[in-house]
Formats: C-alpha cells, sequence, structure tokens
C-alpha cells in the first residue's frame, strides 16, 4: 500500500511539473522556446518561463569567473499594451542539463521595449495571443 501511495505521489509530482516547450524563434546562434504551461496572468503582466538552446557551447564571465553553457532557462515578464519585457531570473544550463549559474530574482529590472523583427517580439505575440490579450 505504501508502494501505491508513493508511485500516486511521484505521478502528481511530475505532472505539477509539466512542461509544453513551443518554439518562438530563433536567430543565428539559438532557438527560443516558451513553456505555454507556465504563462500566468498578473493585471497587466503577463509571467513565463523561457528557454534558449543554442547550437554551440557558449562563454560568459560571471562574478569573475569563465562560465560554460548550451542553455538559457529565463522567468520573463511582458505587458502586451506597453510592448515591454523583462528577464526577472535567468539560469544559465550546462551541456549536461545541471545550472551552472543563477541570477537569483531580479525584481527591480529595468522594462525594455520589444524590438520588432525579433524573437523577443514573437515571444510577446504568442505569450499575448496564448493569454487572451
Amino acid at each position: 500500500m505504501r508502494l501505491l501511495a508513493l508511485l500516486a505521489m511521484l505521478a502528481l509530482a511530475s505532472v505539477a511539473r509539466a512542461e509544453n516547450w513551443v518554439e518562438v524563434g530563433a536567430d543565428a546562434e539559438a532557438k527560443f522556446y516558451v513553456d505555454s504551461d507556465s504563462i500566468e496572468v498578473d493585471r497587466d503582466t503577463i509571467r513565463f518561463t523561457k528557454r534558449g538552446i543554442y547550437t554551440h557551447v557558449l562563454t560568459e564571465n560571471f562574478g569573475g569567473h569563465k562560465t560554460a553553457f548550451k542553455e538559457t532557462l529565463g522567468t520573463v515578464e511582458i505587458d502586451c499594451g506597453r510592448r515591454i519585457n523583462r528577464v526577472i531570473k535567468i539560469e544559465m544550463i550546462g551541456e549536461n542539463g545541471e545550472v551552472v549559474w543563477s541570477s537569483g530574482l531580479m525584481k527591480q529590472r529595468i522594462w525594455e521595449d520589444v524590438r520588432q523583427n525579433s524573437h523577443a517580439e514573437s515571444t510577446l505575440a504568442y505569450v499575448c495571443s496564448k493569454a487572451g490579450i
């Protein structure tokens, strides 16, 4: 009976963390995806998870340490009406799927305009339509 309960709890946990990645754009260096199951509407702000998968390993300097990563996973906020967005958390993911660097939550990030003909613009279009805005 305990084994059955444990299996049920594990199944529920995996459903709670379900992800539905939808491609929203690409450029010469990466393809970008939105987890449509992560979209949350909070008045004028829509919050969601976005992933970038790069064509090759990138290296950046974070806090004086070189860090190699192949993917990024970020929490993004968009205001559809004002056509602005910001990243409030970003993680760099290594080649083996491990988090190699994390910004932590950045609540005071500045909003930026969504540039035309960018993956940010196609992200805005997808997320806003998915949210019914």
